[in-house]
């Protein structure tokens, strides 16, 4: 395992402090070398773990991720630039990996991952690194691995707290001893719905990084058994022993119980243009419910009394639906007086109903309910998917 004849010269200048560190040395960073680790998602979490895994000397890397770099995500995924809008993150991020390790091998992936690629994806990894962003895909990543035996490295962040640990079917806990059972549709917000500090991916995903070199170097104490949070706001770590269910079912099946979720569904469909459910949250349509094709039906025959924008200002200000009066949801929940009859009028002058709008369509509903408790008489109806799904659609 020492032998140096497969570096080249620009790798022994690059690793060297590396093959000085006592403890770690030219053996473990060999086995780097000759690794080979999956990592699912090229955002938040995805940009520490790759940059710090190409820059540590990981030899091969397959990189999953199906989206385009977003000027929004920018402020947390910073292995992009606003030279990479646009392109795929897998793209824009092998670029990056490139540049710290030329003699990188990377695998691009530009597709969801799912229960019918899921084991093809992961089948030559020594490791798998989940970094994304939904229960769904989590679900599916954590199921494969069980079933083809290979270790997982798990992170997740929201807010300002995250958590980190190692799961691995046979020789500790796996994601279901942690969580046996899937959250119910929108129970759980998406970073792009509650928002999240832009370093807290930062710190979790060098954690992640550093797990998957603990492992593949076989040194150190890995977080197998274990769950490490971290609170952003306190700055503070918190551990919580984990230990497998005895009682639990091994998986067999991938993602049998994730459909609806959000993410990715074990066959995905394309967004028909009158959807039955709200593609970003499972949930079914309502019957006060408009889809953007009904809505804009209703708009040509001048069939509306009003839309609301309840997205905060900046929001509104990046794009709208024509004719939009933007009242943010937490105006209409914390002060209801001038801002509850504006809406309340825009019916009465009408007796049409009045639409309201968010991102995806989870603050709208909010903003639906309260306004029904307080006008009863009111017409409502919530634009199903918001404003995401009406651009696209």
């Amino acid at each position: 395992m020492n032998d140096l004849s497969q570096y080249s010269r620009s790798q022994m200048e690059r690793f060297q402090r590396h093959f000085s560190l006592d403890g770690f040395g030219i053996e473990a960073q060999t086995r780097l070398l000759n690794s080979r680790v999956v990592v699912i998602g090229a955002g938040g979490l995805g940009a520490p773990i790759l940059t710090y895994l190409a820059a540590a000397g990981v030899g091969t890397i397959d990189v999953i991720d199906h989206d385009v770099v977003d000027r929004s995500n920018l402020h947390r995924q910073v292995i992009h630039s606003e030279d990479s809008i646009g392109q795929p993150k897998t793209a824009s991020a092998a670029a990056v990996m490139r540049g710290l390790h030329p003699e990188i091998i990377i695998h691009e992936h530009q597709e969801p991952i799912t229960a019918a690629n899921a084991l093809e994806l992961i089948a030559e990894a020594d490791i798998v690194v989940d970094g994304s962003d939904n229960f769904a895909t989590r679900y599916v990543v954590a199921d494969a691995c069980e079933i083809a035996d290979k270790p997982m490295v798990s992170g997740s962040i929201l807010r300002f707290a995250g958590q980190v640990s190692l799961f691995w079917a046979g020789h500790g806990p796996t994601y279901r001893d942690l969580y046996p059972e899937a959250p119910d549709a929108g129970e759980v917000p998406t970073c792009a719905q509650a928002g999240v500090l832009g370093v807290l991916p930062g710190v979790i995903g060098s954690i992640m990084a550093t797990e998957t070199i603990k492992f593949l170097t076989g040194i150190g104490r890995t977080l197998l058994g274990r769950v490490l949070t971290y609170d952003a706001m306190n700055s503070s770590f918190r551990e919580i022993t984990l230990h497998p269910d005895p009682e639990r079912t091994p998986v067999t099946t991938i993602g049998a119980d994730v459909s609806g979720l959000g993410g990715f569904t074990p066959e995905p469909e394309p967004v028909v243009e009158d959807p039955e459910f709200n593609p970003f949250t499972g949930e079914p349509k309502r019957d006060d419910e408009l889809t953007p094709a009904q809505l804009r039906e209703l708009m040509a025959s001048g069939l509306i009394g009003g839309i609301v924008d309840v997205r905060e200002p900046w929001e509104h200000q990046m794009g709208t639906i024509e004719g939009a009066v933007n009242i943010p949801l937490g105006d209409l929940l914390g002060n209801p007086g001038e801002d509850d009859a504006a809406v309340s009028g825009l019916h009465q002058d009408s007796g049409r109903p009045v639409v309201l709008y968010c991102k995806i369509g989870v603050r709208s509903r909010r903003a639906l309910e309260a306004l029904r408790q307080r006008h009863p008489e009111a017409e409502l109806r919530n634009l199903i998917g918001g404003y995401e799904l009406y651009k696209q659609l």
